[in-house]
């Protein structure tokens, strides 16, 4: 019983320190972005994070798990243009043409994909206890957002679009990896989707590459960069590839919810704002 209960334990786990380093990761991101292009650092992270885990791989994964034949380099490829690339490429241009409540309300989008696309496949059913875990996270993930402050409009319509294709992007690749990364090394397969998807948003951002940048950057900027490419990157992406090997798609998605609780105690420390009890009780729905 106590193996069982720590089985489920360690995933549940693994799922919140995702969300808590997400959580922090938006002030990290502020630094480095001050310095590149959103695409271009998405394609750097993906690079540096590909590296490290290629490292780790050869320490930690046996040979014999270390495919390399044609249908283990087409799936990785799909996976990390959709897990990496795509989500990476649609988030960030989201986040630079709408509103952060915009932003914030629409990614509550992604567990809801999540469990359809699974539904879909037949990988999971819809049940009255799941139906309302997902209706008072959305709730809750509402509330702690000022709803009054939502608008679509002309100027945010495409940065809407595509922050929903990021949330379509991540709910794909949670259902279609999850088979692959129980039967592979989460090291070594995730190591290869954020190869090839760093490829993918290197050749996105073609045209940024003249602004890499090698001098005139200070301590915050190598500490936020760290930040962002260790625990931001690699570690979560990780997580999230060996916790799929555990849970269900539609559990690691759910765990998103759980960005906005993060955000608000981060501001609440950081900054000095207070939560109300709207807020509370929007933490406690989630």
């Amino acid at each position: 019983m106590t193996n069982l209960r720590e089985s489920r334990a360690l995933p549940i786990l693994a799922l919140l320190a995702v969300q808590l380093i997400f959580g922090f990761n938006f002030a990290a991101s502020k630094v480095v972005l001050n310095h590149y292009p959103p695409t271009l650092w998405g394609a750097i992270r993906l690079l540096f994070s590909a590296l490290l885990m290629f490292a780790f791989s050869k320490k930690w994964v046996p040979p014999e798990q270390r495919r390399m034949d044609r249908e283990f380099f087409k799936k990785t490829f799909i996976y990390g243009l959709f897990g990496m690339a795509l989500s990476q490429f649609f988030f960030m241009f989201g986040i630079k043409n709408t509103t952060t409540t915009n932003a914030a309300i629409m990614n509550t989008l992604t567990p809801l994909f999540t469990l359809l696309i699974a539904m879909v496949m037949g990988t999971e059913r819809l049940t009255f206890r799941r139906s309302l875990g997902f209706l008072l996270a959305i709730i809750g993930a509402i509330v702690i957002r000022d709803l009054s402050e939502f608008k679509l409009s002309s100027n945010t319509v495409l940065g809407d679009l595509s922050t929903v294709l990021n949330c379509l992007s991540l709910a794909i690749y949670f259902t279609l990896s999850q088979r692959f990364l129980k039967e592979n090394s989460p090291f070594w397969a995730t190591a290869w989707m954020f190869l090839f998807g760093s490829i993918v948003l290197f050749v996105i951002a073609a045209s940024d590459l003249g602004n890499i940048l090698v001098s005139g950057l200070d301590q915050h900027f190598f500490i936020a960069a760290f930040y962002s490419i260790f625990l931001a990157t690699l570690v979560t992406y990780f997580l999230n590839a060996w916790t799929l090997t555990k849970v269900s798609p539609s559990m690691v998605a759910l765990f998103f919810y759980f960005q906005p609780v993060v955000a608000v105690f981060n501001g609440w420390f950081s900054l000095g704002e207070s939560p109300t009890l709207r807020t509370f009780i929007a933490m406690g729905l989630i």
